[in-house]
């Protein structure tokens, strides 16, 4: 495993809103039950949404959806500052860079 495999290929489906929606709530650290209660929804509807996220960005974790999430600009990391920049021109610009997985440490 010394070896790093481009993500270069797009993935099949796009992230729904809701999906997103709950991506976000994953990135935030809060669980299968705190979300379901912040949405209104089963938490199986929430494992289910999970459970297309992973599919749809081939990971088999939390940690690898959210790294892959990352890496395709889906999420925003605060500044120290506490600011994030989600300008149109930001997205743009961290759509249309080919990103590559590098190797864990």
């Amino acid at each position: 495993m010394d070896t790093v495999v481009p993500f270069s290929h797009p993935r099949p489906d796009q992230p729904t809103p809701r999906e997103r929606e709950i991506l976000n709530f994953i990135w935030a650290g809060l669980t299968s039950q705190e979300i379901a209660t912040r949405l209104g929804v089963a938490p199986k509807t929430v494992e289910s949404h999970r459970a297309n996220l992973l599919r749809k960005f081939r990971a088999a974790n939390a940690a690898q959806l959210l790294r892959f999430a990352l890496l395709e600009g889906l999420l925003d990391v605060p500044s120290p500052k506490g600011e994030t920049n989600t300008s149109p021109k930001a997205r743009a610009d961290r759509s249309a860079t080919v990103r590559k997985l590098t190797p864990l440490k």
